[in-house]
């Protein structure tokens, strides 16, 4: 449950975090206006401080440079947000990504081999994200998972996720480099910063980030898995894809899903 602290203008926690997630908080707002009048994109998803341009080495001065992790966020609104533990149940869309196979394919070959192999994994990943402007909740060994909510991509959160999807499964099966698997699901989940004062991280929490994770192993090299959620709320045309039921780890009922394939 989010804490009930004030976090300005007489909102507690959770009304912090509902606004900033669904894009209705004023203090974000009055930033936005008046960065959108310096040029130039990209900028942060959040107060829109441009990355680049001639006012860029300023901005970048005052904390206003991209966050290393996510490239679509500034330092100066993830430690913002770090400030106010807590969070919010908002409408989310997410993706996870994984190495199939990783363990064997390591044995396969030197370990600095394996870690280029990785890194260009990652390098796949993360660019179809930032692309379609996710955030990257976590990297840990060879899987990835990124979230898209209203406040940082708008109402069609779910296409977005799809596209970045379809990207780089498109782009993992064209290349080679490791067979991955790749999944996208959505619906209600909590998201927020979670952890003790120094070991804080911004990440979603529940059913729909279990899931995406368990669907994502059902997904073979060069395929996509799409939640049924997700191929509605996206609008999807499913005429082309394969239909599936399958069994996931904690679900008492088979999961419909939709897999789109992608060919080298």
């Amino acid at each position: 449950m989010a804490e009930t602290v004030s976090s300005g203008g007489g909102r507690n926690a959770e009304e912090y975090w509902r606004q900033i997630l669904v894009g209705e908080d004023r203090g974000l707002a009055f930033y936005a206006r008046f960065f959108r009048k310096v040029p130039t994109a990209p900028r942060c998803k959040l107060c829109q401080a441009p990355f680049s341009g001639p006012f860029a080495p300023l901005f970048r001065l005052f904390g206003f440079r991209r966050w290393g992790l996510n490239q679509q966020i500034c330092k100066w609104c993830i430690v913002d947000l770090e400030k106010h533990q807590g969070g919010a149940q908002v409408p989310v869309s997410v993706l996870y990504a994984d190495v199939r196979g990783s363990t064997t394919i390591a044995e396969s070959m030197s370990p600095v081999e394996f870690t280029k192999k990785l890194n260009r994994f990652y390098s796949i990943v993360a660019a179809a994200i930032d692309k379609e402007l996710g955030v990257i909740d976590h990297i840990a060994g060879d899987g990835v998972m990124a979230l898209w909510v209203p406040g940082f991509v708008g109402a069609d959160h779910p296409m977005h996720a799809i596209e970045a999807g379809r990207r780089m499964a498109d782009h993992l099966a064209a290349e080679q480099v490791l067979p991955a698997g790749v999944a996208v699901h959505t619906g209600e989940a909590y998201v927020g910063v979670v952890g003790d004062k120094g070991s804080r991280d911004f990440t979603v929490l529940g059913d729909v980030a279990n899931t995406v994770a368990r669907l994502s192993s059902i997904a073979s090299e060069g395929e996509l898995a799409l939640s049924e959620d997700v191929a509605r709320a996206g609008e999807i045309d499913t005429a082309r894809l394969e239909h599936r039921l399958v069994e996931l780890k904690g679900k008492t009922e088979t999961f419909p899903a939709w897999i789109e394939r992608f060919s080298a």
